[in-house]
């Protein structure tokens, strides 16, 4: 995930709020060989609305269901040498989750703010720099309590009986407090046929969040029976210097990249409760440093024809310290450090990477194209509260590499009304990354082998002024064999995690004006989803079922200015789920979390 070209590493930042967005730009398969850091399955790129010369400014204000007020806008202008703009997004809302016993979970408190100034220092340099800052000081989600040890009842006799899966006794309602903080400057050089670009960015990520892991109100004395903290804190720093030209019949792109990241967890806790009150306390510093140097250039051969060439290098060294001790009654301390595990610490690489491409323009409207390339994802360790009997080399985990193999059209057809784009992919994993749990903790292991077929097909038409829609579909057949779990058991032909067969979109926006400048605007949308397993273990209690969803919206606009909108989410109020973690063999239950019930509003908005 990018923001203005900045790659985000933090998971936790990744829940950053959508707010003055110009356009979102999405990648598919390896990339690496264009710019930023080299990843496998593709790239989200959410490029920010840039300061103009022009006076501009906006305001959203939204009313919606669970006491929601959000509110979203920007102000910007200057001169042709200094331009600025400002932007600010709130999101307060009562927690949609029935708390019988307490204040209720899943609300939401939010605050973002991003400043940037853009100096234009001639006619072909610029300097932008970007500061943002974004606080979400919430109340933890809470999970659903699914009791998988007899008649639905866990080892501790709690069972959720209500079958509402935005309800139930959750005892602990903890924070979840992520903080985000960071900027960058972009220098660029844009002269007729050359030019540069330098990036440099900082991002300090903080999360707390306490969590009510038994989803019940079984209390021996303490609260909640499993009740763990985590904590954890992202620091990063990325640069690149790009190049970039073009010549009678060349394009290229060419450059350097480095990437320093700090992960460290401190205070996180485990502690369990009951007869035996036992407490993991664990704390965990993982250091990642990356250099890579990268080039592309697509070469036409004739006017129709064009071949595309590029290819990366990246080091990268990572070297983990991970400590694990029980405080309540000095039972144990598991060590992962240099002193205990030796090299096992250390993971060090060097990996080539690259992409060779084709394509033939048929005519202006209508593109056939093909690819072959290659990436990989670095190895890593696993962290989480692990079973001290888990022999410290199962803790790391090795890089998965990846070729991929692509071909596809891109159209234009009805006089400019239609698009059709079709591609057909094979993905070639050697050592997925394969996602488990073990005990009381995600795992990671690699799988000896995987592979993706996959097609995807989109058509978008507006066949009057008055109506536009889209459609996209995507197949995808997707296993992986091998996967060797902490226990000694090798698994075969799993699906992999979050890869539904069969994938569906929809839109449709009709108008109908009224006056000279107003409009009645109507939209439709749907998103339907095939099975889906959470874990590559594939068990029947960390799957959802085949799902859709139907969103839509009644916007009047009463000029250029200003406009009303009456919208509903989750229309049909499906209950599917976003994410599970099956602690079946520790505690006799399986936490769920749903995605948010059926939401209505009103949003005003005002554009100057």
């Amino acid at each position: 995930v990018y923001i203005d070209e900045v790659y985000q590493s933090a998971m936790a930042g990744l829940t950053f709020q959508l707010f003055d967005i110009e356009r979102v730009e999405v990648l598919r398969g390896p990339q690496g060989t264009l710019y930023g850091r080299n990843a496998t399955g593709g790239l989200v790129h959410y490029v920010t609305k840039k300061p103009t010369a022009d006076f501009d400014a906006y305001g959203d204000l939204t009313f919606g269901s669970y006491s929601q007020i959000k509110f979203e806008g920007a102000v910007g202008g200057g001169t042709e040498r200094v331009k600025a703009r400002l932007s600010v997004a709130t999101n307060q809302a009562n927690g949609y989750v029935n708390n019988r016993v307490g204040k209720n979970p899943n609300n939401a408190d939010n605050i973002a703010v991003r400043g940037q100034i853009l100096f234009q220092l001639n006619d072909q340099w610029s300097l932008m720099l970007n500061g943002h800052y974004s606080d979400s000081d919430a109340r933890a989600a809470a999970y659903q309590h699914e009791g998988t040890a007899g008649d639905g009842f866990d080892f501790f006799g709690y069972k959720d009986t209500d079958g509402d899966p935005w309800a139930g006794d959750y005892d602990r309602v903890g924070p979840l407090k992520i903080k985000n903080k960071g900027g960058f400057f972009d220098l660029t050089y844009q002269g007729e046929k050359f030019g540069m670009k330098w990036i440099t960015g900082v991002e300090n990520v903080e999360k707390f969040h306490q969590e009510d892991t038994d989803m019940g109100n079984v209390d021996f004395g303490g609260g909640s029976l499993v009740r763990p903290d985590f904590a954890a804190e992202t620091d990063q720093l990325t640069s690149e210097l790009r190049f970039f030209g073009q010549g009678e019949r060349t394009n290229w792109v060419a450059g350097v990249y480095y990437f320093d990241n700090e992960v460290d967890g401190t205070g996180t806790r485990l502690d369990l409760g009951g007869l035996f009150d036992i407490n993991f306390d664990v704390t965990y510093l993982q250091e990642t440093t990356s250099y890579a140097a990268f080039g592309q250039v697509e070469f036409e051969l004739n006017d129709r024809w064009d071949l595309i060439g590029g290819i990366r290098f990246t080091s990268e060294e990572k070297d983990y310290t991970y400590i694990n001790t029980e405080t309540n009654f000095d039972a144990f301390v598991y060590e992962f450090s240099p002193s205990t595990a030796g090299d096992l610490t250390n993971q060090s690489e060097d990996v080539v990477t690259g992409k060779v491409g084709v394509n033939f323009h048929a005519n202006d409207d209508l593109l056939f194209f093909g690819s072959i390339s290659s990436s990989f994802k670095s190895g890593g360790f696993n962290a989480g509260f692990l079973d001290p009997s888990l022999a410290l080399e199962n803790l790391p985990f090795g890089k998965e590499e990846l070729i991929s193999y692509e071909a596809g059209m891109k159209s234009t057809f009805a006089g400019g009304k239609a698009r059709f784009n079709a591609t057909v992919f094979y993905y070639d994993y050697t050592d997925l990354q394969a996602l488990t749990f073990e005990g009381v903790s995600a795992f990671i292991s690699n799988a000896s082998d995987a592979s993706i077929k996959g097609a995807e097909f989109e058509l978008f038409a507006n066949p009057t002024d008055a109506f536009e829609f889209g459609l996209g579909v995507g197949l995808l057949d997707a296993s992986a064999d091998g996967i060797a779990l902490p226990d000694g058991s090798v698994l075969q032909n799993r699906n992999l995690v979050l890869a539904p067969d069969v994938q569906f979109n929809g839109i449709g926006r009709y108008s109908i004006p009224i006056g000279q400048q107003g409009a009645l605007i109507f939209q439709l949308d749907v998103n339907y989803s095939s099975k889906v397993f959470f874990d590559i273990v594939n068990q029947p209690v960390a799957s959802q079922k085949s799902y859709s969803v139907w969103n839509g919206a009644i916007t009047y606009q009463f000029n250029d200015n200003f406009q009303i909108s009456a919208w509903g989410k989750n229309l049909l109020e499906e209950e599917y789920k976003v994410y599970t973690f099956d602690f079946s063999n520790f505690f006799g239950f399986n936490q769920q979390m749903f995605g948010a019930p059926r939401w209505w509003g009103v949003t005003l908005r005002y554009q100057y």
